[in-house]
């Protein structure tokens, strides 16, 4: 079985498809004789065609009353209902001597060997059966009572061979066939999806199961590792980079420091404030590394948000419980919060974080009274710097360098495993829904309370 499981997906199919003909095989031989056996119903016609053709051979052969009573006694205690009829109603005349064909031809005939009379025969006990009338000579007739084969005669043993030659071989190939094939692909697709949640995730895909699947795995470690190789590269490039333009930096900066001219100096401290902030922002959305989970009052860190910029003239405020204690990384997610703020402070006046426990997860939402965004651009805006038109960007508050919500949803998404979307805010504005699972609060009480103080 090892080396079936670790076989090309071809050769499982062709193994299951070959175990099945073998099974089906195995399972008609061996239960074929149990089940029909002489309860078949095409036996149980032919010997009543025997026992009609005996009948009717003795019958015509004697020529006395009483034997011919004799006969229809013989012939009753086989089995067979018979009586004396009126030779004109005969609808078949008998020939002794002639082979039974002719007779039991009429007898299918009467009897409709099919299933819609077997099923009608199950189901009803008063349909009255159909007679065979035969004639023996000029003066003499016998009409036979056609039999009614009970549903174990022919319905029973035909449901039982299905169901022992296909339903039951064909569900036990399909759990096979389930476990051998595509077990592996469900273990690799729930690898694949954690992978893709998380960008930094260094855990290899396991090479198990058929050999398309193990070649693949191999191809997507490979890949993997490549992409984890260009991302640390990329980062060590950008701060390479960033350490050589700051040397410079700072002797622009000394150097205007030097300057007889205000205005002049004020602009190019701006732009040497403003390549700065790029580049560590640059280096912050690049090395997302996070924190260790710990146990936070989310309400006094959502508030403290609030009041800080509060404090610099952003006119936000929170709304929601006095108290929501959670697992969560408190550094990166007031990281997220404040940048979901900032984003909002530069295009409405009013700003509103709220804070909601809805049972089986928490909604934390950032709303703006601002012109909002249509909904290509809500897909738009959560690229790495990405900016919107420039009717936002030229507003008097200024513009961002279009990483502020990148790093919010990724550290909502991959740090928390939580979701981030943009809502339509009424009349107008813009809401950004954050969702936390409620597996992130906490359970236990041995957690170390980094809650503030009152």
């Amino acid at each position: 079985m090892s080396a079936l499981r670790i076989a090309s997906i071809r050769t499982q199919l062709l193994f299951l498809a070959i175990l099945l003909v073998v099974f089906v095989s195995a399972a008609a031989a061996i239960t074929e004789p149990f089940i029909y056996g002489r309860h078949d119903k095409g036996i149980e016609i032919g010997l009543f065609a025997g026992r009609v053709q005996m009948v009717l051979e003795q019958f015509a052969e004697r020529q006395t009353r009483e034997k011919e009573d004799a006969v229809l006694q013989f012939a009753r205690r086989l089995g067979a209902s018979v009586d004396r009829a009126e030779p004109n109603l005969a609808s078949f005349v008998y020939t002794p001597g002639a082979p039974n064909a002719e007779i039991l031809k009429q007898i299918k005939e009467l009897i409709n060997d099919g299933i819609l009379t077997a099923l009608r025969n199950a189901v009803s006990s008063n349909s009255e059966p159909p007679a065979l009338i035969v004639k023996v000579d000029e003066t003499r007739a016998l009409s036979f009572t056609m039999p009614q084969f009970p549903s174990s005669v022919w319905l029973a043993p035909a449901m039982a061979s299905g169901i022992l030659k296909i339903v039951i071989p064909l569900i036990l190939l399909a759990y096979l066939g389930s476990w051998l094939v595509t077990e592996p692909l469900i273990r690799f697709a729930a690898a694949a999806q954690r992978v893709s949640m998380d960008d930094h995730s260094e855990e290899p895909f396991k090479a198990e199961g058929a050999s398309e699947i193990r070649s693949l795995a191999a191809s997507l470690n490979i890949m993997q590792s490549r992409i984890q190789t260009m991302l640390r590269e990329r980062t060590r490039v950008l701060r390479a980079i960033s350490h050589d333009l700051r040397t410079p930096l700072t002797r622009l900066r000394m150097r205007i420091d030097r300057s007889n001219e205000p205005a002049l100096k004020e602009m190019m401290l701006a732009d040497i404030t403003m390549l700065s902030s790029l580049i560590d922002t640059s280096l912050s959305f690049l090395d997302n590394r996070f924190e260790p989970v710990r146990k936070v009052d989310l309400s006094s860190l959502l508030q403290t948000i609030a009041d800080d910029f509060s404090d610099t003239g952003v006119m936000t405020r929170f709304v929601g419980p006095r108290r929501l204690t959670c697992l969560c990384m408190p550094q990166g997610l007031m990281r997220a919060i404040s940048n979901l703020v900032d984003n909002a402070s530069r295009y409405g006046e009013n700003i509103e974080i709220s804070l909601k426990d809805q049972g089986d997860r928490i909604v934390v939402l950032v709303s703006d009274d601002g012109p909002g965004l249509s909904d290509h651009m809500k897909k738009k805006v959560l690229e790495p710097f990405f900016k919107v038109d420039e009717s936002r960007q030229t507003s008097a508050k200024g513009s961002g360098f279009g990483l502020g919500l990148a790093i919010a949803h990724g550290i909502v998404v991959i740090g928390h495993k939580g979701s981030m979307s943009l809502l339509d805010r009424l009349p107008n504005g813009l809401i950004v829904e954050i969702v936390l699972p409620k597996g992130q609060l906490v359970q236990a009480s041995n957690l170390p309370d980094l809650t503030p103080a009152a």
